[in-house]
């Protein structure tokens, strides 16, 4: 049986008058009514209304005049007979009410009230007045007077009868209200849903405009950074007075400070869009803390302070994203260098977990700077949160970067925190769950500045790359940077160019930024690949789109890695003799 046809009320002999007639148009008002109530209850088709109207009065038409005068029949001028009529008179009363009202309430709400109204009159007319009435004229067809009949009619309705009636009209009357205060809750929730629905498209829209806002920002800084960092290397290669050279490193750490905090605006929208994905790649903890030492080391050698790195045997078989953990330590260890003038800084690493399959390491920056009062360390750790306006003023900063650690560190299964004394120092911590893998396949590259540089002029001198880059300033750049390492570089402007040279020569490797006219730099690596002995020529990405997704676009086109502008140049170096000697042997 379908929603539609459900029968909320069934006909049973509770209704019957034992007057066929009257009987039939009973059932055809309980249809209606269980047509409605099961719009209600189940969302079932609802009626047209007009419909609805239609059936109500051809049931007052029909059915009240076809009644009345049986009763008029048995009843004469009877006083039953005139409160019968004036019932009757209430019906078509209300149902003009109920119409009147069609236009200024939402359709369930009509048929809520025409439901509430029909069942009150299944209940109190149709179960008790007419089977009173009904009985009468049965009664006077035995041969009863009037006043006997009404009598009788009086007993049967006071006895049993009576008590099955009036629950009957109690369930009635209640499944009723029930319906209704379903009903209610349905729509309620419905429309809660569809207020969430519509809260969440909008949440999604918003952050589909923010990631193009970012993505888009990204770019359009990183683009002139890139040419910034590149323009102070060279300039300073060159060689300079001591005042210029002093007055480039200047620049030089404005932009790296530029840099690093559009990174962390970026990294914490894109982890409280939930668009983060942190990298499983194999990681050797040893060699990025002594990465961590070699990048800091001139900054701890002109503050005239002690870095001190210590860690217990650490497992060579882990995976994580050596990039974020990096940038975690690094955020805690700039800081410490910020506020502490005097004595040293301590990074320690050690096991707090081990099973078979992961490891919970801990990571300390312990100082002895200022120290943090107690009242200031429960806002550290949140966005744009510093000690105070003081510090501030004095010491610079967004605040970013403790915020990003903890996100960081939340990713990667762990926490952070911090212990501090005024006037004594701090130790920041956080914690990371790294997997495992069966066997170390560590690479052999040494992590120490300047190495991989000697061993491209060493072993790659006079190798032929092409680099396919559009911005002049990032052309003469990457052009310097290549040179230097005695490399014979090509240059294109567009994606197009890049396949034709490709095509035509055989480079030992290949350096594609993504954004370029005509051809971007993801559907030229495409090309390429399809080109024959192409297959396996080294295609790097040196770009500005430094996002998660725009590495993966980039791998997924074909290119073997991702670097992101500004060019770091030890990462540059490390990256090209990682994949020069791949190619080299096979």
């Amino acid at each position: 049986m379908s929603v539609n046809n459900l029968e909320i009320f069934p006909w049973n002999e509770n209704f019957e008058t034992a007057i066929p007639s009257i009987d039939e148009q009973h059932k055809t008002l309980l249809g209606l009514l269980n047509k409605l109530v099961c719009h209600l209850a189940y969302q079932a088709d609802a009626p047209a209304l007009n419909t609805v109207f239609e059936q109500l009065k051809e049931y007052t038409v029909i059915h009240f005049a076809y009644e009345e005068g049986i009763w008029q029949q048995h009843f004469g001028n009877d006083a039953w007979v005139d409160w019968h009529k004036h019932s009757h008179s209430d019906f078509i009363g209300e149902v003009i009410k109920l119409k009147a009202e069609e236009n200024n309430k939402p359709l369930d709400s009509v048929i809520e009230d025409i439901v509430k109204f029909l069942t009150h009159w299944l209940a109190f007319h149709i179960l008790e007045s007419d089977k009173r009435m009904a009985k009468v004229v049965l009664a006077l067809s035995s041969g009863m007077s009037l006043p006997q009949a009404k009598e009788l009619a009086n007993h049967h309705m006071a006895g049993a009868t009576r008590i099955l009636i009036d629950t009957v009209m109690t369930m009635y009357d209640k499944l009723a209200n029930s319906t209704v205060r379903l009903t209610r809750e349905i729509q309620a929730r419905k429309k809660i849903e569809q207020e969430l629905l519509e809260a969440k498209k909008q949440a999604e829209d918003a952050n589909s405009s923010k990631s193009a806002f970012l993505a888009n920002m990204s770019h359009e800084i990183r683009t002139p950074l890139n040419a910034i960092t590149g323009m102070v290397y060279i300039m300073k290669s060159e060689g300079l007075s001591p005042d210029q050279e002093a007055r480039l490193d200047k620049i030089d750490k404005a932009g790296k400070h530029l840099l690093s905090v559009i990174n962390d605006i970026l990294d914490l929208s894109k982890i409280e869009a939930e668009k983060f994905v942190l990298e499983e790649r194999e990681i050797a903890i040893e060699s990025l803390l002594a990465n961590v030492a070699s990048m800091l080391s001139d900054r701890i050698r002109e503050k005239n302070l002690r870095l001190i790195v210590t860690h217990e045997k650490l497992p060579r078989n882990l995976l994580g994203d050596s990039t974020r953990l990096q940038q975690a330590i690094l955020n805690y260890v700039n800081n410490a260098l910020k506020f502490t003038d005097t004595g040293s800084i301590t990074l320690r690493t050690q096991i707090l977990e081990e099973n078979d399959d992961t490891v919970l390491l801990r990571f300390e920056v312990q100082d002895t700077g200022i120290g943090i009062d107690e009242n200031t360390l429960p806002k550290l750790f949140k966005a744009f949160e510093q000690a105070d306006i003081s510090t501030t003023k004095k010491y610079g900063g967004t605040g970013l970067g403790l915020a990003v650690n903890k996100k960081l560190a939340e990713l990667m299964g762990g926490a952070v925190g911090v212990e501090s004394t005024v006037g004594e120092g701090s130790c920041f911590w956080f914690t990371a769950r790294l997997s495992k893998t069966a066997e170390s396949k560590q690479s052999q590259l040494r992590q120490v500045s300047g190495w991989a540089e000697e061993q491209l002029k060493n072993r790659f001198l006079g190798s032929r790359v092409l680099l396919a880059e559009d911005d002049p300033f990032n052309q003469e750049v990457s052009i310097y940077q290549l040179e230097s390492i005695g490399f014979r570089v090509d240059l294109v402007e567009d994606g197009a160019e890049a396949v034709k040279m490709a095509k035509e020569n055989d480079y030992a490797l290949i350096l594609m930024d993504m954004q370029m006219p005509i051809v971007s730099g993801v559907d030229a690596t495409r090309a390429i690949r399809l080109l024959p002995g192409r297959e396996k020529t080294p295609i790097l990405a040196l770009t500005a789109n430094a996002f998660a997704e725009d590495r993966q676009n980039c791998l997924a086109a074909g290119m073997n890695d991702h670097i992101a502008k500004p060019i770091d140049r030890n990462r540059l170096f490390e990256a090209l003799l990682k994949w020069l000697t791949i190619n080299e042997q096979d």
